[in-house]
């Protein structure tokens, strides 16, 4: 029984077996298939989307070499009777026959097999029907005007509609349709509710994290106008790319402007002084979207066509829209030299019908940038600049708002960094209005103890609004032979600066700064020794220690606005004085914006180009003034009105940007704001000559007196003495006389010892005692 038993059991055994390799066999075989039904998936698709009406086929006679169909001769005849029969639903094919690979290769293969072979026609029958009746694309390549539907889909119309009607037979083709596929997917009605609800769930959940950021951003924009001002920029295809971005914006919130209200680390006296608010600034009401993509992309192809009539090949690859200029970038064939295609600049722009185009190379790159001007140019104001998050988180000390560039990203600078700019330009072309923007940006980040100004103007037109800020040294220069005696002293106190970081050991002003603040915090003052006179019976010098410095030392900004006046009247010794200036300065605080609109060789001397690093060009009249300011061609080419050339300290290329626009009612604005915070305090910048004499005569020669026949220097005594305060500006107030005369009755009294010598920033210690009730007689 027991050899019956085993014997019987055999059998089982080895079915078992047989039924584990028939399996795996079973597999295998799937697996082999669904790799052919998506080898043949691909194939029906590359037949499909390459196919041309030109091709030979059962309805074209033509060779077989001709075919352009990527699937070969067999691809053109099959994808001209899909077409022709079954119109775009001959896509479904592919579509279907790729699903059921993807089954077939995960083993996921459905029980219902025959029902999906029973579905297909009936799937493609109302596929046709639907796109027969909705025409999708009306130029359909196939003959005779089949329709969308092929011959099946306008043969069931023609049979359906005039029985049913075209409503009906629509909705019965959509029917039809989503029953066929419900069948083929196995899809269910309630899915596809089930599917829909989380659809809106999850809709309605970003649809609202949407509206409450608009909200918080509205909100944030319209706290700003109330806010202070923080105290303190694809691949090659066959159509060219277009690349847009978007300028960055930046909320600025109470705790970054309180971080940022102060730059340097200073003990100011008058804590109640506040920067210019940010609304005193025009917002951008621009409009303007910018170019459309047609028509960026009509201009590259003429581009193409105008430089290949000139005889040079390329292609453009890549566009780079920007708000007032677009940047097609142009790959050159090879053999094409780029000397070629930058002088063909004049005849593009005239092919274009453009006012100027600017050709220069991009710099590690193999292509050439074709700067070509937009229609419509957008406006970028000054606010747009200081309220972005570019500005008010920069770091710099004197960090000035430029403008955007190219792509219409900000841009900003440290002119501590620069050290010292020559900016040229024509009249008209920006200039003016960018010295005004880098103003008015240092005024918005730094208070009169931390900053002071020398402006010189000899047009008396530009900087006059800036007279009696607190920041400025004197008022506005506007005299050339007064302007060279400034120069010299800001040479004198630049060696005096020197001097005093020699004995303190520094090699900066902002590490003099940080070591004076800190020896002050600790209550130990920095002393020198200096020579008081001679002992009575030694004979031997006497010395006393006299402070070094009272208070940290300030920036100075020196601001000429047109050089060419100065150099010919007194050329040589400003020339001298600026070159001195540029030289040595950078590190004692001392910075220089030199501005002329007349860029000549003989105005820009060499002398004075190879100290000033930086170097700003608005639009000149030829290549010789480009060449001038830049030592390269392209600002014979700038559009004006702010459109700037930027030669970077440092840099070895240019930068094209856009300045940004402050009118004279925002300058007017920011100068009443810092006029109600406090009155000038001038100091007698025009007593330092070649020979250490005074030069402060000229000007209004009735109002000279430099002695005590001054018939007011009795007066004057009284109300020094009095008042306990000595400055040229209060003498001018209290006495209604102009400045030279205060200037000359502040000097004599010093020179009777009445007051003390004004230290950096004009302070005067007055050493009379107040005067008897009767007065001096």
């Amino acid at each position: 029984m027991g050899k019956k038993t085993q014997n019987k059991t055999r059998p089982k055994r080895h079915s078992k077996t047989t039924e584990v390799e028939s399996n795996f066999l079973s597999l295998r075989i799937a697996e082999a298939f669904g790799l052919f039904m998506l080898a043949l998936t691909a194939y029906f698709l590359i037949c499909l989307t390459t196919h041309n009406p030109n091709d030979p086929s059962l309805s074209v006679a033509g060779p077989a070499f001709a075919v352009s169909n990527k699937a070969g001769l067999i691809g053109a005849y099959l994808s001209d009777i899909l077409l022709e029969y079954f119109g775009i639903a001959s896509f479904i094919l592919p579509i279907i026959s790729g699903f059921y690979a993807l089954q077939l290769l995960m083993h996921k293969e459905s029980q219902d097999r025959y029902i999906r072979i029973l579905t297909l026609p009936i799937l493609l029958i109302s596929t046709t029907v639907i796109f027969q009746m909705w025409n999708v694309l009306p130029h359909w390549p196939i003959e005779n005007n089949i329709g969308n539907g092929g011959i099946i889909g306008k043969l069931t119309v023609n049979i359906m509609e005039p029985l049913m009607g075209t409503f009906a037979v629509a909705a019965l083709a959509g029917i039809v349709f989503l029953m066929s596929v419900m069948l083929w997917t196995g899809i269910t009605l309630l899915d596809i509710f089930h599917a829909a609800r989380v659809s809106e769930k999850f809709i309605r959940h970003w649809a609202l994290i949407a509206i409450r950021g608009i909200a918080r951003i509205k909100f944030k924009k319209a706290m700003q106008i109330d806010l202070p001002l923080p105290s303190p920029r694809p691949a090659k295809v066959q159509k060219p790319t277009i690349q847009k971005k978007a300028p960055t914006k930046a909320t600025i919130t109470q705790e970054r402007m309180a971080e940022q209200q102060t730059i340097l680390p200073l003990d100011l006296k008058d804590n109640s002084y506040q920067m210019p608010p940010l609304h005193l600034f025009t917002e951008n009401k621009s409009d303007n979207k910018g170019e459309s993509e047609d028509a960026l992309q009509q201009n590259a192809r003429m581009i193409e066509q105008q430089l290949a009539n000139f005889g040079v090949k390329g292609s453009v690859t890549k566009i780079c829209p920007g708000p007032v200029i677009t940047i097609y970038e142009l790959e050159p064939a090879a053999g094409v030299k780029t000397s070629t295609v930058v002088g063909l600049s004049n005849d593009l722009a005239r092919a274009m019908s453009a006012t100027a185009i600017r050709i220069a190379p991009i710099p590690g790159r193999s292509v050439i940038g074709i700067e070509m001007p937009n229609q419509k140019r957008l406006m970028v104001t000054f606010k747009d600049i200081i309220s972005t998050e570019l500005f008010e988180a920069d770091t710099g000390k004197l960090t000035v708002a430029m403008g955007v560039d190219t792509a219409g990203q900000p841009v900003v600078a440290d002119i501590s960094k620069m050290p010292h700019a020559l900016i040229a330009g024509t009249t008209g072309s920006g200039k003016s209005v960018a010295m005004n923007g880098f103003i008015v940006s240092l005024l918005c980040r730094m208070t009169p103890e931390q900053l002071r100004f020398v402006m010189i103007d000899p047009k008396m037109l530009e900087l006059s609004i800036y007279n009696d800020i607190p920041h400025l040294l004197s008022p506005v220069i506007i005299d050339p032979h007064k302007a060279s005696s400034a120069l010299k002293w800001v040479v004198a106190e630049m060696e005096r600066r020197y001097k005093m970081m020699s004995e303190m050991g520094v090699k900066n002003m902002q590490s003099f700064n940080a070591k004076f603040a800190d020896m002050k915090k600790k209550g130990t003052i920095p002393t020198k020794q200096v020579q008081t006179g001679f002992d009575a019976q030694t004979g031997q010098p006497t010395y006393e220690e006299q402070p070094l410095a009272e208070a940290e030392l300030p920036y100075i900004v020196v601001v000429i606005d047109e050089l060419a006046d100065l150099m010919m009247v007194a050329g040589k010794e400003v020339e001298i004085s600026i070159a001195r200036l540029a030289q040595m300065a950078r590190a004692s605080g001392i910075h220089l914006l030199v501005a002329t609109q007349r860029p000549s060789v003989d105005v820009i001397t060499g002398l004075i180009k190879a100290n000033i690093p930086t170097r700003i060009s608005f639009s000149v009249t030829s290549k010789i003034d480009s060449r001038t300011v830049l030592d390269s061609m392209g600002a014979e080419q700038l559009l004006g009105k702010g459109d700037m050339l930027y030669l970077e300290n440092g840099s070895n290329g240019l930068q094209r940007l856009h300045g940004a626009f402050i009118d004279e009612d925002e300058c007017h604005a920011v100068v009443n704001h810092l006029k109600s915070q406090r009155e000038p305090d001038y100091i007698d910048i025009f007593k330092i000559s070649a020979g250490g004499g005074s030069t402060s005569s000229g000007g209004n020669g009735s109002e000279a007196s430099t002695d005590e026949s001054d018939p007011l220097y009795r007066q004057a005594i009284e109300v020094v003495a009095r008042e306990q305060k000595a400055s040229t500006s209060f003498i001018q107030r209290h006495l209604k006389i102009g400045y030279n005369r205060a200037a000359s009755i502040i000097e004599q009294m010093e020179a009777d010892g009445m007051i003390s010598e004004a230290n950096h920033v004009g302070k005067r210690e007055v050493i009379i005692q107040q005067p008897p009730e009767g007065g001096y007689e």
